[in-house]
């Protein structure tokens, strides 16, 4: 019983758990309490005798026994402030009153700008840890989710300058920490790889950026052959291109997305993914533009949505691209007419570029050692999802807009934390699939595929 006592104790002390914290406490300050009593008593006790006659005494037993309860109980008092970890639904109650911090971390990002994964932060599934200097004045954000026991943090921390934001991210990290979680950084630059490996943090890279530089973008030349073609046949297919805010269009369009993106999501087994993917709802933000492709009849032929990338002072100098759907059986080149006629029209506006965005799991690695574990628990994941979701396909696809990469990094505290990062990150993108709707569903969309090639 003591044994599974010690047990407890040690597992919630080792989450920072301030309840297991002052059980300890409790229980050290009693034990030193009856030690020291017991010790008095074998003090004060008459001497007693064996059959050889010699003193029979327990007191080095209890000396040490007494010793050892009053260091753990000095240890205990001397980290006290180690041990903040509130319990699991308390902390879920903190992280619901924080939902208003939403339009401070929004107004943050208009003001000092952030990166190309920065608007995915504001939708409402994340929470935010909003850095105030001593008077309440904020100064930065870092937008997080938290799933099994890790703060996953989604990209970089938005603040008016680099000292400013490595500041806010030990920050985020001392706060999460003292609540007993892992901390790890998802889909961040170079420039919090760079902050985490000066704190003795690794990173790891999982995907590459694609970027379109828009200023001096023409579809002239041989490797550009299948964008012009699909503007071409377009004209002559009379499918035009349509851009605007969705929940401002007619309302006819807007059922049609809905089913499109429905069907797509049918198709999969698995619902709809999110964290850094969004679906219809979040292309209802009236920040986001949405491009639609469609026919004379207002067929809807298919829809990208574009989140604004900011640059200090609220200009929107950039767009990535998040939702990607298209009807099964309509205008087949429609994905490259989409992002085309998209680069088109943000060039047209002033833009300097298109992000469309780093396939999730699809990833090349640097190969170390240190890395391997991490790139393998990736490459299963990815490779599990790869008939359902098609990241890789999805990766090669975007190569015919000839885009620049730009490195996109996950920052982990230890090898020793990755198996929890791994199950945080699958919870993160599909949180209402278990492990077994995903088993199964890769089988049959394997089953699926196997019967299409026969």
């Amino acid at each position: 019983m003591g044994a599974a006592i010690s047990l407890a104790l040690a597992w919630g002390l080792g989450r920072g758990s301030r309840r297991t914290w002052q059980l300890a406490v409790a229980l050290a300050s009693l034990s030193v309490l009856v030690g020291l009593t017991a010790l008095v008593l074998e003090l004060l006790a008459p001497d007693q005798l064996d059959a050889q006659g010699d003193v029979v005494s327990s007191l080095p037993q209890l000396v040490v026994d007494s010793v050892l309860w009053v260091l753990q109980f000095v240890v205990l008092v001397a980290g006290r402030a180690a041990f903040q970890a509130r319990s699991g639904r308390r902390r879920r109650a903190e992280l619901a009153t924080g939902s208003s911090d939403r339009d401070t971390a929004i107004g943050l990002l208009k003001t000092h700008g952030g990166s190309t994964m920065s608007w995915m932060g504001t939708w409402p599934d994340n929470h935010w840890f909003i850095h105030r200097d001593p008077d309440g004045t904020p100064l930065g954000y870092i937008a997080f989710q938290v799933h099994r026991g890790t703060a996953i943090a989604l990209g970089d921390p938005v603040a008016a300058h680099p000292q400013t934001r490595a500041t806010v991210l030990q920050a985020f990290v001392d706060d999460q920490e003292t609540h007993g979680l892992k901390v790890c950084f998802f889909s961040v630059t170079q420039e919090v790889a760079d902050w985490g490996r000066a704190h003795g943090r690794r990173d790891v890279l999982v995907a590459e950026e694609a970027i379109i530089d828009l200023p001096d973008l023409e579809f002239k030349g041989k490797s550009w052959q299948s964008v012009r073609t699909a503007l071409n046949r377009a004209a002559k297919d009379g499918i035009t291109y349509r851009e605007g805010r969705l929940a401002e269009m007619p309302r006819g369009l807007l059922s049609q997305v809905r089913a499109i993106s429905e069907l797509w999501v049918s198709d999969k087994g698995l619902p709809e993914m999110g964290f850094t993917l969004g679906g219809v709802d979040e292309a209802l933000d009236p920040d986001t533009v949405v491009g639609l492709a469609v026919d004379a009849d207002m067929t809807v032929h298919g829809v990208t949505s574009w989140l604004p990338v900011h640059s200090p002072g609220g200009e929107v100098r950039g767009w990535t691209l998040d939702v990607m759907r298209r009807l099964p059986d309509g205008f087949r080149p429609v994905t490259e007419f989409l992002i085309a006629s998209a680069c088109l029209s943000f060039r047209e506006q002033g833009a300097s570029f298109v992000s469309l965005s780093g396939a999730p799991l699809a990833h090349s690695g640097d190969g170390t050692a240190e890395r391997a574990a991490l790139e393998r628990l990736l490459d299963q994941l990815g490779e599990a999802m790869e008939p359902l979701y098609g990241f890789r396909s999805l990766e090669s696809f975007k190569q015919k807009f000839r885009p620049r990469h730009e490195p996109v990094h996950l920052v982990f505290p230890d090898e020793a934390a990755l198996p929890r990062i791994g199950l945080a990150l699958t919870s993160a993108y599909l949180p209402g699939a278990s492990l077994r709707d995903l088993a199964r569903a890769g089988l049959q969309s394997r089953r699926d595929e196997d019967h299409v090639s026969l």
